[in-house]
Formats: C-alpha cells, sequence, structure tokens
C-alpha cells in the first residue's frame, strides 16, 4: 500500500509542475512535448508523434488538434499516402520553442528529489 501512496505524490507533484508550466509558457505540457517532436524540423506522422509523446491515437489528436488551432503546427497531406496527414512546425512553432528555450525550467525540490 505504501507505494500506492507515493505513487499518488508522484502524480500530485507531477500535476503542480504542468499546471505551473501551462500558467507559464501559456502552452500545456503534451503541447510543449509535440513542438518538441517536431523541433528538428523534420515532418511527422500523427502517429510519429503520439509515439514520442507517449499517447493514445485518441489523446494525441486531440493535443495535435489544439496545437494546430494555437497556430504552432500545420498539417498537409501525405505525398506518397494521400490519407496521411503530415505535421511541420509554423513559424510561430518554431517562435514559441525559441521563447521557451529562453526561459528556465522550474522543477520542485519535490519532483527533483523523485527524480534523483
Amino acid at each position: 500500500m505504501e507505494e500506492i501512496c507515493k505513487i499518488k505524490d508522484l502524480y500530485r507533484t507531477l500535476y503542480i509542475f504542468e499546471r505551473e508550466f501551462q500558467n507559464k509558457n501559456e502552452i500545456t505540457i503534451n503541447e510543449a512535448m509535440l513542438l518538441c517532436s517536431l523541433k528538428d524540423e523534420s515532418p511527422k506522422s500523427a502517429h510519429e508523434i503520439c509515439e514520442f509523446i507517449g499517447l493514445s491515437s485518441s489523446r494525441g489528436s486531440r493535443i495535435i488538434n489544439t496545437t494546430e488551432q494555437k497556430g504552432y503546427i500545420k498539417r498537409e497531406m501525405g505525398k506518397e499516402d494521400k490519407r496521411q496527414m503530415i505535421f511541420t512546425l509554423t513559424s510561430s512553432g518554431k517562435s514559441k520553442i525559441a521563447e521557451m528555450s529562453n526561459k528556465s525550467l522550474e522543477i520542485g525540490l519535490d519532483l527533483q528529489n523523485m527524480l534523483k
């Protein structure tokens, strides 16, 4: 039972970190990870993005849609397979990555201890 309590503490600590991250950057942690998956400027499919972030296809699809609505990514039809959507960063997405790179990522003491 002790492990469950530790996992609860981990969830709570991550929740606080994610909320602070979102308030500071005006983007969710999942949206930021999506941008990170594209920062090498290599176009990626939805499946590749979901694998990188570690989300199911349905959850990943929602993250892709919100990130696209914010203007950070754009979708294009696949050249070889017209059914496949390919995603790339927009200039706003590149600017957002640069903006976040210039900010320090504050990881609270609780999370730091858990990462050791």
